[in-house]
């Protein structure tokens, strides 16, 4: 997996790209920024269950059913429906729902882009298969944040900088370009 950092920051770069359309062109509230980091970092709530002794390759184990197509699904309905009750116009829970939704796959499409596991286990419970993205250039990392400092963490913070940072960078550089534009344009 990559790390919880690099989950977070994919997330805000999502949230950045859209979060103004989402909210109506209004400021973007505390809230919208906590689910949307929540949103991305749930999935790996899975390893808990080493502590309880539920083995990786387990249904339960990391990467299986919470890294889930219907797990994300549930989770994006859950955080739209009680995280923002007071919307109350259907489109708009719809775009957000979508949003959560699109954020929750951002953290299991850049885990079956890693090096290592056994795969992501994207259609649990219907089929226990695990899958990985053919070109896995993230290397994977380790649960242990204190290997992150060692040798290898420095080779997975690279590998998370190259294929993750420095593109999400990029984009929202574009969108800023793009923002002074048109307001440039306009006036």
């Amino acid at each position: 997996m990559p790390t919880f950092i690099t989950h977070a920051f994919a997330s805000v770069v999502i949230g950045k790209t859209v979060g103004r359309r989402l909210m109506d062109g209004t400021k973007v509230q505390f809230k919208f920024w906590f689910f949307t980091i929540v949103c991305a970092l749930l999935p790996d709530i899975d390893v808990i269950n080493m502590a309880f002794g539920i083995p990786y390759n387990h249904m339960l184990g990391h990467r299986g059913l919470t890294h889930s197509i219907i797990f994300i699904f549930i989770t994006a309905i859950i955080i739209t429906y009680v995280g923002f009750m007071e919307i109350q116009i259907k489109s708009r829970k719809f775009l957000l729902l979508s949003y959560f939704f699109i954020i929750g796959l951002s953290h299991i499409i850049l885990d079956a882009m890693t090096s290592g596991g056994l795969g992501v286990g994207f259609l649990m419970p219907f089929v226990s298969k695990r899958y990985f993205f053919p070109y896995r250039p993230i290397r994977v990392s380790p649960f242990s944040i204190i290997r992150l400092f060692s040798s290898e963490g420095q080779r997975i913070v690279i590998s998370e900088f190259i294929w993750v940072w420095i593109p999400g960078f990029l984009l929202l550089l574009i969108l800023k370009i793009v923002n002074v534009l048109r307001k440039k344009e306009k006036g």
